[in-house]
């Protein structure tokens, strides 16, 4: 498979899979008809014969109808809700949905305090909520993420979280460019030594990514860091735009990427063997002192897929 098929296949996996969470709920009492089945083949199915839901487990359709001259009987499976959705508040509701979209629970209830804080309640919270999280599924944010950032933030702070400093090499000043990837090998003591005078701070609380840092960090270096990151598909793993380049000497300590990360660095402008995705870098304090890299350029694929 070539490589801007495998991004086509990894962006589709990755809207398909989000896509199965915003699926109606099933509602007690209702009843349930396969309509899948109904949007597929040269002809509707026939005899179909409709359950209902129930408050706990599960319920099935099945249906018999003629394809040709061969009967096809099929069944679908439905899940219901282990509790009654009455019982569910809209800030319930908003929570759950928060968590859905690929949030912890207490991001989440973050969200729903701040807010509930900020006047909303009932209905409005819960349609404010899902305003805000935008198209999730394709990486399209109305807000959400601005606002877990900021959450995020003050939990670390709540927490006692440290500050930890971390050092930016531009690319300016570094072989950073395509057709020099192997000028690495050959760098001198002098050549970092020049390279680190040109490094600039950045400064993140514990457990916060690379990218948050770059998109919702404060400082001015945080500010210079978000000249160089972007990330266009919002922190899904979708698309390369955040890619940065673990120095060598610290790539023990961060790590090598996984598949899904390598599938997307492949894809990335000059990666290099230490290349990983801004958003997959979790800064702790085992990584005081840390230094990245930055590319010369970005390739951003996502501008060329139709999500439409």
């Amino acid at each position: 498979m070539s490589m801007p098929s495998r991004r086509l296949f990894r962006l589709a996996t990755v809207h398909s899979s989000r896509s199965l969470k915003r699926r109606p709920e099933l509602v007690p009492g209702t009843d349930l008809m396969p309509s899948v089945l109904t949007n597929y083949g040269p002809a509707p199915p026939q005899n179909i014969t409709p359950t209902r839901a129930t408050a706990a487990g599960t319920s099935s359709a099945t249906c018999t109808f003629e394809y040709g001259s061969a009967p096809i009987a099929m069944s679908r499976r439905y899940f219901a809700r282990s509790s009654d959705p009455c019982d569910e508040t809209p800030k319930d509701k908003a929570k759950t949905f928060v968590i859905s979209i690929g949030y912890d629970s207490k991001l989440a209830q973050g969200v729903v305090d701040a807010l509930s804080e900020g006047g909303l309640s009932g209905e409005a919270l819960l349609a404010t909520v899902r305003s805000m999280a935008g198209r999730w599924e394709v990486g399209e944010d109305e807000g959400m993420e601005a606002l877990v950032a900021s959450v995020k933030q003050n939990l670390a702070r709540t927490e006692g979280k440290s500050m930890v400093k971390i050092w930016c090499i531009p690319p300016n000043a570094w072989s950073s460019g395509e057709g020099e990837e192997a000028n690495i090998a050959s760098e001198t003591d002098e050549d970092r030594q020049v390279m680190m005078s040109r490094a600039f701070p950045v400064e993140a609380l514990d457990g916060t990514s690379i990218t948050d840092v770059a998109k919702f960090g404060e400082g001015e270096g945080a500010s210079t860091l978000g000249e160089y990151i972007e990330c266009a598909c919002s922190g899904i793993m979708a698309c390369s735009t955040c890619h940065v380049v673990i120095d060598p000497a610290w790539i023990d300590k961060v790590g090598n990427p996984g598949e899904d990360e390598q599938d997307m660095l492949d894809l990335a402008y000059s990666p290099r063997e230490t290349s990983r995705l801004g958003c997959q870098v979790v800064i702790t304090n085992d990584l005081e002192g840390m230094v990245i890299r930055l590319p010369k350029g970005a390739n951003n694929l996502m501008d060329y897929v139709p999500f439409e």
